[in-house]
């Protein structure tokens, strides 16, 4: 662990705006830094005030080794929400510093948003919309769709998201099924039949939606073969992380008529570019990384992260820490251990 920097109350930076009760919970014992402009985070200042900062928490600010290198007070990061891919969670723990992120506060948030993707798709909302707004003549039947209810429904993922997505589905009448190498079985309240093959669970699906953190081994997982696998009737809702699907491989199976249809909150590069190929291909639906974004889910991230960065600087154990090594080896250090204990997983 770095040493603390005796000189009154911590410095916490936050990149990019939070929830109230998570400002509210940080303004009573730290000092709070907020280079924005308009919300949308002033990069050179932010990166400048790395140096003077004990703590940063970030939401989509990219977090460097660099960053954490040249941030000599530095003794926590925190994640504004779940997923860790834009923090160098390795270059922390050579560091010394943990990294603290709040599983599960938008959980909620995101699986609704997939499931209305899904509603979406199913009854062609966004082309309807389209179409009226643009003021032409059209025909009713142009826009008949398809009801959930009877449909099966892949989840790729089964974490807190993917189980909760596989309840709400179960409660329209959808058939659930579920790939996740993780989880051996499912747990008593998730209605969903688990597949040992990837390959076999995209054979049998109508609808595809994706709740998988992005890692190496979850990198383009939905590219060129595996959408080939799928029936050219299913659809596919993606609300993880733009890096797990091909978005060249995506593109190419809408326009060849291959897949029915595609919704995505998420895109590897954000925001999507405005000659992006996916803005013309057919049949898809777009919203711009907003699954996680409602008034209760960033109250509940805010807070969770805020408690955790409060923890790690006042010497407590805080939940939702991706690399536990880093205190159980300044635990080992008090105690005077004279090994630290073995490295693990920095994710959970």
């Amino acid at each position: 662990m770095r040493v603390a920097v005796p000189s009154g109350r911590p410095v916490v930076l936050i990149t990019e705006t939070i929830g109230a009760p998570g400002m509210r919970i940080l303004e009573q014992v730290c000092t709070c830094i907020a280079p924005w402009r308009d919300g949308v985070p002033d990069e050179s200042a932010v990166r400048a005030d790395f140096r003077r900062a004990d703590a940063v928490i970030v939401r989509q600010f990219a977090v460097h080794a660099s960053d954490i290198a040249g941030a000599p007070r530095l003794r926590v990061l925190a994640k504004h929400g779940a997923g860790l891919d834009n923090i160098d969670c390795r270059a922390a723990t050579e560091h010394g510093v943990p990294v603290v992120y709040a599983p599960g506060g938008n959980a909620n948030a995101v699986a609704e948003h997939a499931i209305g993707l899904l509603l979406a798709l199913a009854r062609n909302t966004s082309i309807a919309d389209r179409t009226l707004r643009a003021g032409g003549a059209y025909e009713r039947g142009q826009f008949q769709g398809i009801e959930l209810a009877g449909r099966t429904l892949a989840i790729v993922g089964l974490g807190r998201i993917g189980r909760r997505v596989a309840r709400k589905a179960h409660a329209l009448d959808m058939h659930v099924i579920a790939y996740d190498p993780y989880v051996a079985t499912a747990a008593n309240d998730t209605p969903a039949k688990l597949y040992g093959s990837f390959d076999q669970l995209l054979a049998a699906a109508d609808f595809v939606t994706l709740h998988v953190p992005l890692t190496a081994e979850t990198r383009n997982m939905v590219g060129a073969g595996s959408l080939a696998r799928l029936k050219p009737e299913c659809r596919l809702v993606n609300t993880s992380r733009g890096g797990v699907v091909d978005e060249r491989a995506l593109h190419e199976a809408l326009h060849r008529g291959s897949l029915a249809g595609a919704a995505l909150d998420v895109f590897e590069h954000e925001p999507l570019a405005a000659g992006h190929p996916l803005r013309n291909a057919p049949n898809t639906l777009f919203t711009p990384h907003v699954g996680g974004i409602t008034s209760e889910a960033m109250s509940n991230v805010s807070r969770q992260v805020a408690n955790g960065v409060v923890d790690v600087l006042e010497g407590r154990t805080p939940d939702g820490v991706a690399n536990p090594i880093v205190l159980e080896q300044a635990a080992a250090v008090r105690r005077g251990t004279s090994r630290a204990p073995a490295m693990k997983r920095e994710h959970p």
